[in-house]
């Protein structure tokens, strides 16, 4: 019996290793760093000015231009802008609204004249019309009618003449042979009394003739002229009407447009003192101070003597620590990151951790990405170039 014991703890202890040898962890393959290039540190926030005059169109010369990247306190000067060409422009305004509002009062005293004139001229025209119109009615209700009346009256004369002259004649011719006078004295009577007697049938005949001509001719050219002269008349005051109704319009128009030569100059003289204000260029905030924009990246430099060009920004303020990261990206790099994605910055030894947008157009250089820091990073500043990258898988 004792001498199987060996063999059989001699199998137990060569099966046991084989139940519990240990395991050897598995390794993790590291993860892929995917460079996205370089980028420009630029702030993440702050406050730009830009010189946007409303009327000033002259130089805009800078001189004790404050440093780029300097503290400034609210208030004080960024910089110093030359005040001739703008005070000479003020100047200039200040005399163009005067001036203007002379040409104005000018303008609307001649208007008075004129349209006093025009008043008084077609008023003339008028009463000429009325009385032409009374002219006509006169000589066709009245004046013709007296003297067609006058001309009978003249033919009565000239017939009653004829017959009282031979009426005398017969009396005499009758008297003589009653009378039985001597024939020289009848002779020298009965021939003067047929004289007369012709001579006033001759003078009755002429001034009929007479009386027709007036009537065919005479008269009726006074009514033709009258008639004439009432369309003259009217016309006149047609014409008048209408020349009054252009000059008002001309009138209005000039009135117009010394009005608003007046209303320009003074808007241009109330722009012009804003403009002031504004060229004093002094800071709006406390901060740092930079030349240019905010996503300029501290490219910008104004010297003394350089001119401000208008409607760009000049300068800004900014809070010290809060920056981001402007680059371009490719198609190829735009297909491996995707916008919101948390991407690391690197500067020098140091490692920050953003957060990446992306504009999904692309632009002339590729397509436009910024990247919010997190937190603040008070070794940066603006224009620093800085590395991004990202860990994939």
């Amino acid at each position: 019996m004792h001498g199987l014991a060996p063999i059989l703890g001699l199998t137990t202890l060569v099966s046991l290793p084989l139940l519990a040898q240990p395991q050897e962890p598995a390794q993790q393959p590291a993860a892929e760093v995917v460079s996205l290039g370089q980028g420009t540190v630029i702030a993440a926030e702050g406050m730009e000015f830009r010189v946007w005059p409303r009327s000033y169109a002259g130089q805009m010369v800078l001189m004790d231009v404050a440093e780029h990247g300097g503290w400034i306190e609210k208030g004080q000067p960024m910089a110093r802008l030359d005040r001739r060409s703008l005070e000479k422009q003020l100047e200039a305004a200040e005399l163009g609204a005067e001036q203007a509002e002379m040409d104005l009062h000018a303008t609307q005293e001649r208007a008075e004249m004129q349209m006093e004139s025009l008043e008084w001229s077609l008023r003339r025209k008028e009463m000429a019309l009325d009385r032409a119109a009374q002219e006509l009615d006169s000589w066709e209700e009245f004046e013709l009618e007296q003297a067609e009346a006058n001309q009978r009256l003249s033919a009565m004369f000239r017939e009653h003449g004829l017959e009282d002259a031979l009426d005398e004649l017969m009396q005499l011719e009758a008297m003589y042979t009653d009378d039985e006078l001597t024939d020289a004295t009848e002779e020298i009577v009965l021939k003067r009394s047929r004289r007369n007697l012709e001579r006033s049938r001759i003078s009755a005949d002429l001034q009929e003739r007479q009386a027709a001509h007036t009537r065919e001719t005479d008269w009726e050219r006074t009514g033709m002229m009258r008639h004439v002269a009432l369309e003259e008349a009217e016309m006149a005051v047609h014409h008048a009407r209408r020349e009054a109704e252009m000059t008002m319009h001309s009138i209005e128009m000039g009135l117009g447009a010394a009005e608003r030569k007046l209303r320009d100059a003074r808007q241009l003289l109330e722009d012009l003192h804003p403009d002031a204000e504004m060229l004093a260029m002094v800071a709006p905030a406390r901060g740092v101070l930079l030349h240019g924009g905010l996503d300029s990246g501290g490219a910008s430099r104004h010297m003394d003597g350089g001119q401000l060009a208008p409607r760009q920004v000049a300068f800004s303020i900014i809070q010290p620590g809060k920056y981001a990261v402007k680059m371009s990206l490719s198609a190829e790099q735009m297909s491996q990151c995707s916008n919101g994605q948390s991407v690391d910055v690197k500067f020098g030894e140091a490692t920050m951790s953003g957060q990446l947008e992306i504009d999904r157009y692309a632009g002339p250089g590729g397509y436009a990405a910024r990247i919010m820091l997190d937190g603040e990073q008070a070794q940066l500043a603006a224009g620093d170039s800085v590395s991004v990258s990202f860990r994939k898988g």
